[in-house]
């Protein structure tokens, strides 16, 4: 399974035993699970099925739901959109509070592994091809270096991998949740709204799909919940943050003015992590939003905003930017952390 994107420092890479993992990515609007058999270094994925998060309880009436019937699997290794401290995680964006020793008590399930999700992206990189990734921006692919990685999905995961010279080793973040920096006119206004709801305004509240619908609301003047009525009904989409994109496409002008603004602060934010992680082996963007809007994303805008960053333009110059094309590089950095982390 092991691709040829990135070369990651396995935590045992001489493993070789055969297993069957029950392998979870849970994010704020859904949860994926998947059964992958583990034979002879071989990964096959057998079975998976998505489940919105907000219809359960919790990840284990999920989980439950997903095993009724089948075999008990030997191991579990789960992603999650939040931070991990000693095998507890809770979702901000969900309110669900998941625990590895509950799973272990309700499953028998002994070995069970929770990782940040961007954690699980970053190690699902070393199980991708070239045909997985769309690179925008070549930079210069020989400097080598740390990596990052950065995806907006329900909110904003950010991470980073080190690069000890041969071989990177993933580590997560939570750089999403540090305070937003505005820099023209129209983010000072979305900055001063969302000052006005929440108090705090972090990155997230601006580049992921529940911060395409603020930015819309505040340059509108009207509410999130009249924004998504409005957005929903004009453009066809169910799901709101689709509908502005849409909207762009169709060349209304407050969809295009909220998705220039989502996609120049996300190309900021890549920016801002490259320099304090010295991420001059590459820039990776995940999430379900962006490889929804390719179109957008691949006009060199994106590229000049990414640049804009005053006197160490010229290291940025030399930074690749590369997007990430399989929706299951979680899951598949789920499994291999499951498998080799033994």
């Amino acid at each position: 399974m092991l691709g040829d994107i990135i070369n990651i420092g396995w935590p045992n890479p001489d493993q070789q035993k055969d297993l069957t993992i029950l392998v979870g990515d849970v994010g704020g609007t859904k949860t994926n699970l998947a059964l992958f058999r583990i034979k002879e270094g071989n990964f096959d994925l057998i079975e998976e099925a998505k489940f919105n998060s907000r219809e359960h309880k919790s990840f284990l009436d999920v989980v439950n739901l997903f095993l009724e019937g089948k075999s008990k699997p030997d191991r579990v290794s789960v992603g999650i959109a939040g931070p991990v401290v000693r095998g507890y995680a809770y979702l901000t964006n969900l309110g669900w509070a998941i625990d590895e020793k509950e799973i272990m008590e309700n499953t028998g399930i002994q070995h069970v592994y929770l990782i940040n999700d961007l954690k699980a992206n970053a190690y699902g990189l070393g199980g991708l091809e070239s045909k997985d990734i769309l690179t925008i921006h070549e930079g210069d692919p020989e400097l080598k270096g740390n990596a990052v990685i950065i995806s907006p999905g329900t909110g904003l995961g950010e991470g980073a991998m080190y690069f000890d010279g041969s071989k990177y080793h993933p580590f997560a973040t939570e750089g999403g949740h540090a305070d937003y920096a505005p820099e023209t006119e129209d983010d000072i206004k979305i900055l001063r709204c969302l000052q006005k709801k929440y108090g705090h305004v972090s990155w997230e509240r601006i580049v992921s799909g529940m911060g395409i619908l603020e930015v819309y609301a505040c340059l509108s003047d009207t509410t999130v919940e009249n924004a998504v009525q409005e957005v929903t009904q004009k453009f066809g989409e169910k799901d709101a943050a689709a509908a502005v994109s849409r909207g762009a496409r169709n060349k209304d002008p407050l969809c295009i003015r909220t998705m220039d603004l989502f996609l120049r602060n996300l190309a900021n934010e890549a920016a801002n992590l490259v320099m304090k992680l010295m991420g001059t082996g590459g820039v990776f963007i995940g999430g379900g939003i962006v490889p929804k809007n390719l179109d957008m994303m691949q006009k060199q805008e994106f590229v000049n905003y990414f640049l804009e960053a005053g006197r160490l333009s010229t290291l940025l110059k030399h930074v690749p930017i590369n997007i990430i094309l399989n929706e299951k590089t979680a899951l598949i950095g789920a499994a291999l952390y499951g498998y080799y982390n033994d």
